[in-house]
C-alpha cells in the first residue's frame, strides 16, 4: 500500500473554509494525479491549535536506509514502537489530503489496477513528518486491509475521518491508527 494517489484541491476548494483557502492560495492551486513517492504534495499540521498546509515530499530519510531510497509507508502497528517513528507518531502527525489512491491486484495474467476513494470529495491519509533542512518529509501509516478490499492488496492506508481530525492532532491519537472509512473502488484503466 499506497504507492500512488491523487490530489485535486484546485477544484475542490469548497470542502474547506475560505479563510484557510485565503491562508494558503497556492496549496490550493494543487492537481496531481499521479502522486509517487519523493513527490511534493500537501500535508496539513497543526501548530498552536491553527491547522497549516506546508508543501513536503512524499518519504521519509534515514541515514539507514539504502542510498537514494525513502520510507513511504509506516506500519501503524509499529509506528510507537520503533526507535526511528516512535517520536515523530507523538509529536510530529500530520495529514495527507487525498481525492483517491491505487492499488494493483496481482493475478495469474497481469496486475488490474483499482482506484480506491471514500464518500467525501477529499480524505486524509494518517501520517508523520520531518522537517530536514527547511524542507518537510511524510510517509503514510498504513494498517491491516479492509475486509472489502483485502482480495485487492493486504494493506491500506489509515483514513482519518474530516470529523476526527481535531482528534488526530490530540493527545487521543491512538485509537484512530487502526481506523479507515468505507472505501469504495472501482476498476481502472
Amino acid at each position: 500500500m499506497c504507492g500512488r494517489y491523487s490530489l485535486n484541491l484546485k477544484d475542490n476548494q469548497s470542502y474547506f473554509k475560505q479563510e484557510t483557502i485565503n491562508n494558503f492560495k497556492s496549496i490550493f492551486e494543487y492537481n496531481n494525479d499521479n502522486i509517487s513517492p519523493a513527490t511534493e504534495a500537501p500535508i496539513i499540521l497543526q501548530h498552536n491549535s491553527k491547522y497549516l498546509f506546508k508543501q513536503s515530499k512524499w518519504g521519509l530519510l534515514f541515514d539507514w536506509l539504502p542510498k537514494g531510497k525513502t520510507l513511504f509507508n509506516i506500519r501503524s502497528e509499529t509506528v510507537q514502537e520503533k526507535s526511528f517513528s516512535n517520536k515523530l507518531i507523538v509529536n510530529n502527525r500530520c495529514l495527507v489530503p487525498f481525492n483517491y489512491y491505487f492499488e494493483w491486484k496481482n493475478t495469474d495474467a497481469q496486475k488490474q489496477k483499482y482506484k480506491l476513494y471514500t464518500e467525501s470529495q477529499v480524505g486524509f491519509f494518517a501520517a508523520v513528518f520531518s522537517l530536514v533542512d527547511n524542507t518537510y518529509y511524510f510517509s503514510i501509516l498504513t494498517k491491516s486491509s479492509l475486509k472489502s478490499i483485502e482480495f485487492i492488496h493486504k494493506r491500506n492506508p489509515v483514513i482519518i475521518n474530516k470529523s476526527k481530525i481535531k482528534q488526530w492532532f490530540s493527545n487521543n491519537y491512538e485509537s484512530l491508527l487502526g481506523s479507515s472509512e468505507d472505501i469504495n473502488y472501482e476498476l481502472s484503466n
